[in-house]
């Protein structure tokens, strides 16, 4: 086992090693202490040719991490400092080394009993962050990070964090679009309560692999923001792994359960107490294939009230470089100290992975931008054709209808008309024939 007991670093207390992951937010080295030999993950930033966004993010996560006191199920922060490598200076964060990677890598997590485990340390360490007037603002499977041989896990990634403030007119939403609660897609609020709804998303993620949303893009957003649906609860998922989940995944923020009610939720704490009647199951996922349809959303009796929130989430999808494909959101990270009004910077999410040396470029902003926006310029023409079509439509037939109508009125006319000429000959010929047999 690996020491890690760096304290305090500086440049010239340790070496950086290998590169073990590139990225928008800069790169992740292992290093190792000069003073005990212990290894250690060092986040930089070279501040010579970073993006203000950068240094910022990396700024508040060492802000945000020196401000926690340690707890066993969040990643341990072991200092920071500047450090001065040939012409080059960079800013670092310190963190303890977990090479066993994140909980999205290891694929579905079927064993209710390790389910449980994980959730519970999850819970405990967004009640400690949230206890601290934090809010994480990113949870999701990328961000829990693996230890003790599989047997526990770790939140980690506090560059989106935040102090919990007061609710304001509009706020700045941070994290990654699919594990965000509604009202923050909605721009309202960002707190504790939507903490614990990327919970419930991320416990869905590891039931399945696969986010709790599909990624559609726009549509996704507002699906989670603006319609009444919530994540699909795999089947076979135990009754109070649905209990636990439904208390998380309430659309009203006011009604959802924080941390200490979680942890008395007996999903949790079935170990201690026998709320289960039936034989324990040994799987969460029975995989028994679900019947399940989604309700369809009438877009046409929601036009009016959907134009402001479609202006919202444009402006939440075009103000960075957001990458609207299946392959992977981005991470959408708000200055740290950034003033109302600033501008929002999103960035890649990138997790460390071990050997990963290829440098991975962040998305051009006006590319993506660009895309989002014809995307939604798009939605906006297809909605306006079909207004017109049914428009249109009513007018042709009224004009078919009139058209009809007066054909056979003249049809009729035209008929009369001919009687009558017709009668006016006969007549005129039986009073000639009249006069004739007379004469």
């Amino acid at each position: 086992m690996e020491k890690q007991s760096i304290t305090n670093t500086s440049s010239a207390s340790w070496i950086r090693g290998s590169c073990i992951g590139r990225g928008c937010f800069g790169t992740v080295t292992k290093a190792v202490s000069k003073i005990d030999g212990g290894v250690f993950a060092v986040k930089s930033v070279d501040l010579s040719t970073c993006l203000p966004s950068q240094s910022e993010s990396l700024e508040n996560e060492i802000s945000i991490l020196r401000s926690l006191k340690s707890h066993p199920h969040i990643v341990r922060f072991l200092g920071d400092d500047v450090s001065k490598e040939g012409t080059t200076s960079f800013r670092n964060l310190h963190l303890e080394y977990l090479p066993e990677g994140d909980v999205s890598n290891g694929g579905i997590v079927v064993d209710e009993t390790l389910l449980r485990r994980y959730v519970w340390c999850l819970v405990s360490a967004l009640g400690h962050v949230h206890s601290n007037g934090i809010v994480h603002c990113d949870v999701k499977s990328k961000n829990v990070l693996v230890v003790n041989g599989g047997s526990s896990v770790k939140l980690a990634d506090f560059g989106s964090a935040m102090e919990f403030k007061k609710p304001t007119a509009e706020i700045a939403p941070r994290g990654s679009p699919l594990w965000m609660a509604p009202e923050t897609i909605r721009g309202e609020y960002q707190g504790p309560e939507s903490d614990v709804w990327s919970l419930g998303c991320t416990v869905i993620e590891m039931l399945t692999g696969k986010p709790a949303w599909e990624d559609n893009g726009f549509h996704s957003l507002s699906r989670i923001g603006y319609s009444n649906e919530l994540p699909f609860i795999p089947a076979g998922v135990s009754e109070l792994g649905r209990d636990f989940l439904e208390k998380c995944l309430r659309r009203d923020r006011s009604q959802r359960w924080n941390c200490d009610q979680l942890l008395e939720h007996p999903f949790l704490c079935q170990d201690h107490h026998s709320f289960v009647t039936e034989s324990s199951p040994r799987c969460v996922l029975d995989w028994v294939n679900s019947d399940f349809e989604e309700d369809e959303v009438s877009d046409v009796s929601r036009v009016e009230p959907m134009v402001s929130a479609m202006a919202r989430m444009s402006k939440l999808a075009t103000s960075g470089g957001v990458k609207w494909e299946s392959n992977g959101w981005v991470e959408v990270r708000a200055n740290a100290f950034e003033e109302s009004g600033a501008q929002l910077e999103y960035l890649v999410s990138t997790r460390v992975e071990s050997e990963l040396n290829t440098s991975v470029r962040p998305p051009g902003n006006e590319e993506s931008t660009s895309a989002m926006t014809c995307e939604l310029l798009l939605l906006l023409v297809v909605e306006n054709i079909q207004i017109y079509v049914k428009f249109y439509s009513i007018i042709i037939r009224v004009i078919y209808f009139c058209y009809h109508h007066e054909y056979n009125n003249k049809k009729k006319l035209r008929k009369k008309s001919l009687s009558f000429s017709a009668l006016t000959f006969y007549s005129v010929l039986h009073v000639i024939r009249i006069g004739l047999s007379i004469s």
